[in-house]
């Protein structure tokens, strides 16, 4: 019984993050959006079917706990399709479609059944959706490996948190058919442990968890000088421009550019050039005056001197190639333009503190 109790409290305490992870998800981040609000209600799902488990071998759990547990089982396959058929989608609203809401009926009725009727039905409810999950799991699987063939973004993440709901999901299985409580007990630990490791992993990428550092403050007149040859006189259309050079047309320290450049946006003298010159031809796919011209063209007009360093900045910067970029719908395409462009403070909205 003592072991009981020490392994409802270890993977307890390890569930406990895993609402917080979730809350944080849903309520904190504002970007990328979509892909976020489901990844926070597949971390809630799964915390609520592993906590009726820990609630189960800890001395009993009532219907409507059994339920609950339930809504959180039936609830995980559909996020995880959902969370990878609309990865690439910035737009909350997209959720709001009825056939999105029909792969969770299941999760409604039998919530609403074993509430009723307890035990007699719940039995079923679990063995049949486990099996159900697999399915998800599967088809999520399939959409995974269509991403990584394009060697897209989030790739290790995307892998980790399949990898991690097809054991969670065995162990699911397993637990159904176990003949003894610590075996059953047991399982749940490592649902636990696994979450627990997905979220160090998550707590490590700085796309979930940005590294929040202090802001230097240099003088007002030189940060606005920067900002406006790069933003509104367009620098980085000059082909091989250089710190130096820019310096030296700004007559200011190459050093304090390049602190300030760091400091403003948070990216390299190259790596900002490149964020900008990956924006203009963005908003030139996106212009129908200038959108059925060539894309390698667009590359050479924003300043790139090769194709191959526009197609490395523009996957770096997008996540997907230019090719993708352009297959996708024009709302689609307008909210990517939405998305990237938050990545950075618009010149006209920054304030400078002296």
């Amino acid at each position: 019984m003592n072991q009981l109790v020490l392994l409802a409290f270890f993977s307890g305490n390890m569930i406990s993050i895993g609402f917080f992870i979730s809350i944080y998800f849903l309520f904190v981040r504002n970007e990328n959006k979509v892909r976020l609000t489901l990844l926070g209600l597949i971390f809630l799902a799964i915390s609520l079917r592993t906590i009726k488990s820990i609630i189960y071998f800890s001395g009993g759990i009532p219907d409507i706990g059994v339920a609950i547990g339930y809504l959180g089982l039936a609830s995980i396959g559909p996020l995880l399709w959902l969370y990878f058929k609309y990865f690439h989608v910035n737009t909350i609203k997209t959720l709001y479609n009825f056939k999105n809401y029909i792969h969770f009926l299941p999760a409604l009725i039998g919530f609403i059944s074993i509430s009723i009727y307890g035990g007699k039905v719940a039995s079923e409810f679990y063995l049949y959706t486990t099996f159900v999950l697999f399915l998800y799991v599967t088809f999520s699987w399939l959409k995974f490996i269509s991403f990584n063939k394009k060697q897209e973004k989030f790739n290790t993440w995307n892998l980790l948190i399949l990898i991690a709901v097809t054991l969670i999901s065995l162990i699911f299985i397993i637990q159904h058919f176990t003949d003894t409580m610590i075996n059953y007990a047991i399982g749940a630990v490592i649902s636990a442990i696994i979450i627990s490791s997905l979220l160090l992993f998550a707590i490590k990428t700085p796309t979930f968890f940005p590294k929040t550092t202090s802001k230097k403050h240099f003088d007002p007149i030189l940060v606005k000088k920067i900002r406006s040859v790069i933003e509104e006189d367009k620098v980085y259309k000059q082909t091989s421009i250089t710190l130096d050079q820019l310096a030296k047309k700004l007559d200011i320290p190459s050093y304090l550019v390049s602190r300030i450049i760091k400091n403003e946006y948070q990216k390299t003298f190259p790596e900002t050039i490149n964020y900008y010159r990956v924006k203009d031809v963005i908003s030139k796919l996106n212009d129908e005056k200038t959108q059925q011209t060539k894309i390698e063209g667009l590359a050479y007009s924003a300043g790139f001197n090769t194709p191959s360093s526009f197609y490395s900045a523009f996957k770096k910067f997008t996540g997907m190639n230019p090719t993708k970029f352009v297959t996708m719908s024009r709302k689609q395409q307008q909210e990517q333009v939405k998305s990237f462009e938050k990545d950075l403070i618009p010149l006209k909205e920054t304030t400078f503190k002296i």
